[in-house]
């Protein structure tokens, strides 16, 4: 029977809570949102000296972190000849090494903060879907180098099964950094860290309003954050609450919205079929508008999310939805069950590109298009150097975030660009 529970949560020890302490009065940093952006910043800003106080509304890792694939990925959602269209090749290139640092910046913390959580330094797949995905790989493969001086490897057609065991892809890309976490253990862990480095963690405290003061006040506090259970007076704010940035800041309302995506885990696979299926145990996902994610999880259980799935719909649909793209690909999955079933929420815009920099004082990371694994943790640490006075590497600072026209009950726009999407990918 299939549980409607996160196999990362239910296969991770019971995190210790973060309640019941009083909130302080003052502090030097508030940061907002309890997920990877938010422990990362608080983590840097607490070991650079500073008082941090992080107020998260729900539980540490709520929204995504704690619920996503698990893919620690060093690269971008837009291909590099897209960013070299929108941006330029100068900006490119930075956007892109930077997604690469954030790959390494995952590894070195988890190794200076001793963070058990399962990270394996896998490398990626990316999978065409189509003849014509393979011909984009061959200049992508082209650029990266041009441009960035970064090698990925190609596997034609003809030789998918020594990374795939399927035929039903068109040929790999192959990033040779990168991997995969528990994403549960992985931001517990940061949590922990950051508390060990003296960041005070509040749970269970929703942040209501944040307010500039006209004047600094004589402790240097600029602003008033108003939460569900009392005030905080800070000098900085890290506003990391993502998708639901909004809520609280109008500056970003019906800019930013939340788009829940689904995942399901089967039972433990039988070690040789998991090394058959995917022999190298990358992380996986393939090419289409509305992708696949995948990866064989620790104890071999194969983790397929993305697809047509959409929020508000009985579990049993999403299900279905999951199971046919898994089989579509894996059919000797199919006398396998299905034992987990979870969703997590991301944040995204118009323009599906990370964002981070400052808005009305206050400092903000968000919206990585799956890749916050790695970007938030970047991000997070970049936006900390800043407060600190130290220097910062943030390619995507002061890019534009488009409003979007009718947006108020956000659900119905995500699960219709995600019907017209899937309908392009299936005649394109």
């Amino acid at each position: 029977m299939t549980q409607h529970e996160c196999l990362w949560t239910a296969s991770a020890p019971a995190p210790r809570p973060y309640l019941d302490k009083p909130l302080p009065g003052k502090t030097d940093v508030v940061v907002v949102g309890g997920g990877y952006t938010g422990t990362s910043a608080a983590l840097a800003l607490a070991k650079g000296g500073a008082r941090v106080t992080l107020l998260e509304a729900q539980s540490i890792g709520w929204g995504a972190s704690a619920r996503n694939g698990g893919q620690a990925l060093s690269c971008l959602h837009d291909p590099l000849a897209h960013l070299v269209e929108k941006h330029g090749r100068d900006r490119a290139r930075a956007m892109f090494l930077a997604a690469v640092r954030a790959a390494e910046t995952v590894e070195q913390v988890i190794k200076d903060e001793s963070i058990e959580c399962d990270y394996w330094r896998s490398g990626s797949v990316e999978a065409a879907s189509k003849p014509a995905h393979f011909e984009t790989f061959e200049r992508e493969q082209a650029m990266l180098y041009d441009v960035a001086g970064y090698k990925v490897q190609l596997v034609p057609k003809g030789e998918v099964a020594s990374e795939l065991g399927t035929q039903a892809y068109h040929g790999l890309m192959i990033n040779p950094r990168g991997g995969s976490v528990q994403p549960a253990k992985f931001v517990h862990g940061l949590a922990s860290a950051a508390e060990r480095a003296g960041a005070e963690i509040h749970e269970a405290t929703r942040v209501l309003a944040i307010e500039r003061l006209g004047l600094p006040a004589r402790d240097g506090s600029r602003f008033l954050v108003r939460t569900d259970r009392g005030d905080v007076h800070a000098k900085d704010v890290v506003l990391a609450a993502n998708a639901w940035v909004g809520t609280f800041i109008p500056e970003f309302r019906g800019r930013v919205f939340p788009v829940e995506s689904f995942i399901l885990a089967t039972e433990p696979l039988p070690a040789e079929l998991a090394a058959r299926l995917i022999p190298n145990n990358r992380v996986v996902y393939d090419t289409r508008r509305v992708l696949a994610y995948y990866r064989l999880s620790p104890d071999n259980r194969m983790v397929w999310g993305g697809e047509v799935t959409f929020s508000g719909v009985r579990p049993e649909a999403n299900i279905h939805s999951l199971r046919r793209g898994m089989l579509r690909i894996f059919p000797e999955l199919s006398d396998f069950k299905i034992e987990y079933y979870w969703g997590g929420t991301l944040g995204l815009t118009l323009t599906e590109s990370a964002h981070a920099g400052m808005i009305d004082g206050m400092w903000y990371s968000m919206c990585y298009v799956g890749h916050g694994v790695t970007l938030a943790v970047y991000l997070g640490r970049q936006v900390a150097n800043g407060i600190l006075g130290r220097s910062v590497d943030n390619p995507f600072a002061d890019l534009p975030i488009p409003r979007i026209p009718l947006l108020r009950d956000r659900t119905w726009y995500a699960n219709v660009v995600k019907a017209w999407y899937g309908f392009l990918d299936r005649i394109a």
